[in-house]
């Protein structure tokens, strides 16, 4: 398992040290993953969301969640609400208002998400972000990122995704998704999925960057030139 962190450790480091640098991700084996269940979604910035307050209509609100992460309310001025679950934020809301009024029954809705995106790089045709809207697989959004270059390894596809622990890296065998009809992963928001070169590609990008393109002179089909005391041939 080492040895396969360490090919994919230049290529995966901007990302996990982007997401959370103090963490190091570990390899875990393929299985077959749900999306969140319903109410652990964790606000973002510049998510809107609608609070109302039954029987006391005028708290009700609709905001958007600031930069800063915080929404600003009625009485309770600044409030911090990116990275709480909607229910999380409720309990604070309910608690707040609760110094004012008697059992106040607090309820959180959101009714705009504003980063409920994946991004697909790699060996893909057209690498970049993807809108995740309902359900997508792994496969399903290398598709829609225009799918595999002949030189991917779909064998070894990379899925980054957040944990609360720190940033989850795992291994996906695509080719078994599309051959065998082996489970495929369902993404979730901010998941990373990074194809990999094959070996063969790399060789052959050795290949291009150190002796074709090192070349001083122009190479055709079976062009000879010498090494020292030995021959080479370029195919």
């Amino acid at each position: 398992m080492k040895n396969f962190c360490q090919p994919l450790s230049r290529v995966l480091a901007l990302v996990i040290l982007a997401w959370a640098p103090a963490y190091a991700g570990q390899i875990a084996p393929a299985t077959q993953t749900t999306p969140a269940a319903e109410g652990s979604y964790k606000l973002q910035i510049g998510d809107e969301i609608e609070i109302k307050v039954f029987e006391i209509p005028e708290l009700a609100d609709r905001v958007r969640i600031r930069p800063d992460g915080k929404i600003s309310l009625m009485l309770l001025d600044d409030v911090q609400a990116a990275g709480l679950a909607p229910t999380e934020l409720d309990q604070i809301l309910t608690k707040g208002y609760a110094t004012y009024y008697m059992n106040p029954r607090v309820t959180v809705i959101v009714r705009g998400f504003s980063s409920l995106r994946v991004y697909v790089g790699g060996e893909v045709n057209q690498p970049g972000m993807l809108q995740l809207t309902g359900e997508l697989s792994t496969l399903g959004a290398v598709m829609e990122a225009g799918g595999f270059r002949s030189t991917a390894k779909r064998s070894s596809v990379i899925l980054l995704r957040k944990g609360d622990g720190g940033p989850q890296i795992r291994r996906l065998n695509l080719d078994a998704v599309m051959a065998k009809g082996a489970p495929d992963v369902e993404l979730q928001p901010f998941d990373v999925v990074f194809v990999p070169r094959t070996f063969i590609a790399k060789a052959n990008i050795f290949v291009q960057q150190y002796i074709r393109d090192l070349l001083p002179v122009a190479t055709n089909a079976n062009f000879t030139y010498i090494l020292g005391q030995r021959s080479a041939v370029i195919p």
